[in-house]
C-alpha cells in the first residue's frame, strides 16, 4: 500500500508575516544606521573626557541624547557665555531639523567647537568692568569691597543698601569676600555665577543688577570720563606751559619765535 501523502489540491495561502518576510528578502538586507562622525580633531582625550563626563550628567534618561534646553547650561559649565542667538544657530548647524528635542553627543562636540571658533569675549568684558570700575589697575583680580560699593551706588542701575548687604552674605558664604582685609575676588565671582545652574539662576552675571550691559556700559562710560580727564589735564598743562613761555618771552628771557 503506497504512504499516504498530501491531498492534491490548492496550496494554503501564505501569512502575511511571511509574505512580508519574502518582500524584505527580496528587497536585501535593511541599511546599516549612520555611524556618528568622529569628534574634531582639535579635542584631545582629556577634553573628550570631560565633555563626555558632562554629557552624561545631564542625560537624565540614560539614552545618550540631552534635552535642547540643556545646552546653554552646559555650555555654561563649560566657560563659555552663550548668547540666544548663538544657540539658535548651534541648533540649525548641527542638529537634522527643527523638529527633534534631543542633541546627541557627536552634536554636542561639534555644538562646542564651533562656540570656540566663534570666540567668547562675554566674559573677558565682565573681569575689564570689573576691574575698571574697583580701580584693579594691577589686574590682581581682587578689588576693595566698600570701594566697589561705592562704584555700584553711582553707576548704571545703583544698588540698594538691602541689595548689597544680601551680596555680602552670599560673597561670604561662597567666599569672594573676604571679611579680614575687605576684599573682593571679582574673577571667583564670575566664575561662581558661570556654574550656576539655571535653575537657580537664569544668567550667569545677571546677579544683583551686575549683568553684562550695565557692567559694560559702565566700564564704557568710566574709560570715556577717565580719558576726556586725561586730556583735559594734558590741555591745561599745554595752556600753563605756554603761558610760562609767553611771560619769558615778555622779559627777554627767552627770543620769540
Amino acid at each position: 500500500m503506497p504512504p499516504k501523502g498530501k491531498a492534491k489540491g490548492k496550496g494554503k495561502e501564505p501569512s502575511a508575516g511571511a509574505a512580508a518576510a519574502k518582500a524584505m528578502m527580496a528587497a536585501g538586507p535593511p541599511p546599516k544606521p549612520k555611524k556618528p562622525p568622529p569628534p574634531p580633531a582639535c579635542f584631545g582625550p582629556d577634553d573628550l573626557a570631560k565633555f563626555k563626563e558632562l554629557f552624561k550628567a545631564f542625560d537624565e534618561e540614560n539614552i545618550d541624547k540631552v534635552k535642547l534646553e540643556a545646552i546653554p547650561v552646559m555650555l555654561r559649565k563649560l566657560g563659555f557665555n552663550p548668547k540666544g542667538a548663538e544657540i539658535k544657530e548651534l541648533f540649525k548647524l548641527f542638529l537634522e531639523d527643527e523638529y527633534v528635542d534631543t542633541v546627541e553627543y557627536h552634536e554636542w562636540l561639534f555644538m562646542i567647537e564651533a562656540k570656540m571658533n566663534w570666540g567668547d569675549d562675554f566674559e573677558l568684558a565682565v573681569t575689564k568692568a570689573f576691574a575698571d570700575v574697583g580701580h584693579d589697575d594691577e589686574n590682581t583680580g581682587k578689588v576693595d569691597f566698600e570701594l566697589l560699593r561705592e562704584e555700584l551706588m553711582k553707576w548704571g542701575e545703583p544698588l540698594s543698601e538691602i541689595e548689597f548687604v544680601d551680596w555680602m552674605k552670599l560673597a561670604i558664604k561662597d567666599k569672594t569676600y573676604n571679611p579680614e582685609d575687605g576684599t573682593f575676588n571679582y574673577v571667583k565671582f564670575i566664575e561662581n555665577m558661570n556654574a550656576k545652574d539655571e535653575r537657580y539662576i537664569k544668567e550667569p552675571i545677571n546677579f544683583f543688577k551686575l549683568d553684562q550691559k550695565t557692567l559694560a556700559a559702565m566700564a564704557i562710560k568710566k574709560a570715556q570720563e577717565e580719558k576726556e580727564e586725561q586730556e583735559r589735564k594734558e590741555a591745561e598743562r599745554r595752556a600753563r606751559e605756554e603761558a610760562k613761555r609767553q611771560r619769558m618771552i615778555a622779559e627777554g628771557l627767552i627770543p620769540p619765535d
